[in-house]
């Protein structure tokens, strides 16, 4: 054998992680992202939470209440509470590869939410209320990072749209800021890019049975 004709394994493995990557793509194409519930709970929760607020700023519930900031908490509460369900439920459940870095992708998000509110709600307390409004940017725009994520993974448009979206609605908060109509902006912004999106990536991992099946 010529020495020329030696070096072919390195282009060999080459190939070999190359066609891994292939599967990887295939694999998320083909098997839905079962995240639906957790975005559904996530979405419902603090748009509800968001929709009690708003009410409070336009004076609902009257002079006893006069600011219904506490549903934020009490929803947080409740959303927590459903994720420790949906984790117990979902736990020893075969993922893909990809559907499994997804999910770490959107834990990762949960978790950056949970430290910025924490820092917000820290500054807000040191005399600097201000920082509270930036909460709904930011998490409109880590929602955006998440889709994009997505839709570059399992290649599906309707989450590159859902990423758009979530992009616009930054400046749209960055205007509202302060004007308590940031919490009705940011209800809908959650249906929008959480609870609507969450249905149907649920519809996908649990498509109806067929008759006669």
């Amino acid at each position: 054998m010529s020495e020329t004709s030696r070096p072919s394994a390195p282009s060999s493995k080459a190939a070999e992680d190359l066609a891994f990557l292939r599967d990887l793509a295939a694999a998320a194409r083909n098997a839905p992202f079962g995240g639906g519930d957790y975005l559904i709970a996530a979405g419902g929760w603090f748009a509800l939470a968001s929709l009690v607020a708003w009410l409070g700023v336009r004076g609902v519930f009257g002079p006893i209440v006069p600011s219904a900031h506490f549903a934020f908490p009490i929803c947080g509460l409740g959303f927590a509470a459903t994720v420790a369900y949906l984790l117990r439920r979902d736990h020893g459940r075969v993922e893909t590869a990809a559907n499994r870095a997804l999910g770490m992708a959107w834990a990762a998000i949960g978790w950056s939410i949970l430290a910025f509110c924490a820092g917000a709600v820290v500054m807000a307390y040191r005399g600097h209320p201000s920082a509270l409004n930036t909460i709904t940017m930011f998490v409109v725009s880590v929602y955006g990072i998440g889709w994009t994520l997505a839709a570059t993974i399992t290649r599906q448009g309707w989450m590159s749209v859902t990423a758009f979206v979530s992009f616009l609605t930054v400046p749209v908060f960055g205007a509202l800021a302060g004007t308590g109509q940031e919490f009705l902006a940011y209800a809908i912004a959650l249906v929008l890019i959480a609870v609507v999106p969450g249905f149907r990536l649920r519809a996908a991992a649990c498509p109806p049975a067929k008759a006669g099946a």
